[in-house]
């Protein structure tokens, strides 16, 4: 085998070994902040998160989700900032779970489509945020578990179209 065989043999491992690690959603890339692509998102993507919102607020006109405390975060934090960052980290994981601890995801056309989506750019937010030690959670009065799921169901469209978008022009928060 000459050196260009040798050479190409590398190149095709190397090759091989990047499909590998793209394949395995577990497997991240250490230093790789790349949020780029969340600036614009496709907007079948966003079709299937509106589908969802609209159709959990046909669900639960028979509840009244207004009898829930809908407030508004008084100061955001600013985009550019580690802050912004691991905000909408943390809204992201908040909302992967309430999607994924309803009873029947079915109901809810575009679930599937949006935690997808979620779990996607939480992998990416985690390689951009480092692992010095984050502030805790927000301590404000708890809300009933349905009214939580509503809080956050009605807030993922303003999460991937506004807060998602407003953190892809940030660089790594070190």
């Amino acid at each position: 085998m000459g050196p260009q065989s040798g050479a190409l043999v590398a190149l095709g491992l190397g090759v091989l070994w990047t499909l590998g690690v793209a394949a395995d959603s577990s497997v991240t890339v250490p230093g790789r902040c790349l949020l780029s692509h969340y600036r614009s998102l496709d907007p079948k993507a966003l079709a299937a998160v509106k589908a969802l919102r609209d159709r959990y607020e046909e669900e639960t006109l028979g509840w009244r989700p207004r009898n829930c405390s809908f407030r508004p975060r008084r100061d955001p934090p600013r985009p550019s900032s580690c802050a912004g960052l691991r905000h909408v980290a943390r809204s992201i994981a908040d909302a992967q779970a309430v999607l994924s601890r309803r009873r029947h995801p079915e109901v809810l056309p575009g679930t599937g489509p949006t935690l997808q989506l979620l779990a996607a750019a939480g992998r990416d937010l985690a390689t951009c945020v480092s692992d010095s030690p984050r502030p805790s959670a927000r301590s404000s009065l708890p809300d009933s578990p349905r009214c939580h799921e509503a809080t956050v169901i009605f807030n993922l469209l303003r999460l991937l179209t506004r807060d998602l978008r407003l953190v892809a022009h940030s660089g790594p928060c070190v």
